[in-house]
């Protein structure tokens, strides 16, 4: 629009200068100064085509419009917004008042500070980062409805409702534990609200989430009480097991014992037995003419050899050696 009120200024002071140019000529060859004329007349034919020439150029090349790639255009008129924008690319513009508003189309980031609440009532402060895109087709109406700034305007307050209502359903030792289940809830009902203002959610993600410092001092408080609990109930388990084993390892050596003394007194029972028996059948089988038998056998067929000794009343046999010696 600039362009072409300075165009059409040029034009005025063209048209203006022409004339102006043109009644000093026809002064100066009135008074038969025709040098004086001719160069006036030159002037003002000079000034004529620059005040008409130029505006036409700036007229000419205003009716075209380049559009740059991942961006839409969009013609204000006087503030009437058209509803069909400018696609990338080189367009043409029949109406050259038309003023053209460049709206990114491309994937953006905006990342900022949330403050939500758990169900235990527990302040939970997350900073999110989204990436969305801005659909081609809604710029007109985006530019008209909320204008270049929707980021702030639609986005903030949308993401900022959608944590609280998912953050309302979880306790704060919970949601750093659910991250990835809160995340992907708050990312579908983000989308869906962004997408009745034709706003493409990418991706939403948690970068931080953070507590109160009281809180946060609390849960730090117990992680440390659980962890010297988990290491008592480790030693307790540790010194149950030993006990266990030194249990095991004494009943083995007394069942061991036992089994040994066992096998003894069963080995010695087996043993008398056994020679009970023997001497029982050893017995029955000395018979008489058996024992005189084994005594024949072992005679080496010599008398004994006696000599009676003793006083007038009595006497005492006794049996000599015999010389077994051949």
């Amino acid at each position: 629009m600039g362009k072409l009120i300075f165009a059409a200024i040029m034009v005025l002071v063209g048209i203006v200068g022409f004339k102006v140019l043109k009644r000093i000529s026809f002064e100066a060859r009135a008074q038969k100064s025709g040098a004086l004329a001719t160069a006036f007349k030159l002037a003002s034919t000079i000034v004529l085509i620059t005040g008409i020439g130029i505006p036409s150029l700036v007229f000419l090349f205003s009716i075209f419009r380049v559009i740059p790639a991942g961006h839409v255009g969009v013609k204000v008129l006087f503030g009437e917004v058209d509803s069909i924008p400018l696609k990338e690319g080189l367009n043409v513009v029949w109406n050259p008042l038309y003023e053209v508003v460049m709206m990114d189309t491309r994937v953006t980031k905006h990342e900022a500070d949330y403050s939500a609440a758990s169900k235990d009532l527990q302040v939970v402060h997350v900073k999110m980062a989204l990436n969305y895109r801005l659909m081609p087709d809604s710029a007109p109406e985006m530019y008209k409805s909320v204008g270049l700034e929707y980021a702030s305007i639609i986005l903030d307050p949308a993401a900022q409702e959608v944590l609280k209502a998912n953050t309302a359903n979880h306790n704060a030792v919970e949601i750093l534990q659910k991250r990835p289940l809160i995340k992907a809830d708050v990312q579908r009902d983000l989308a869906a609200w962004l997408a009745k203002y034709k706003i493409e959610l990418k991706e939403a993600s948690l970068a931080d989430i953070k507590f109160d410092e009281t809180y946060a001092k609390a849960i730090e408080a117990k992680q440390i009480e659980e962890q010297k609990a988990e290491q008592k109930r480790y030693e307790l388990i540790q010194a149950q097991r030993q006990a266990e084993i030194a249990a095991a390892t004494a009943k083995g050596l007394g069942d061991a014992a036992r089994e040994e003394a066992k096998g003894q007194a069963d080995a010695t029972r087996l043993r008398g037995e056994a020679e009970t028996n023997y001497n029982t059948k050893v017995a029955a089988s000395l018979t008489p003419a058996l024992i005189k038998q084994q005594y024949l056998m072992k005679w080496d067929g010599k008398l004994p050899v006696y000599m009676l000794g003793g006083d007038k009343q009595g006497g005492t046999f006794l049996m000599l050696p015999s010389d077994n010696k051949k």
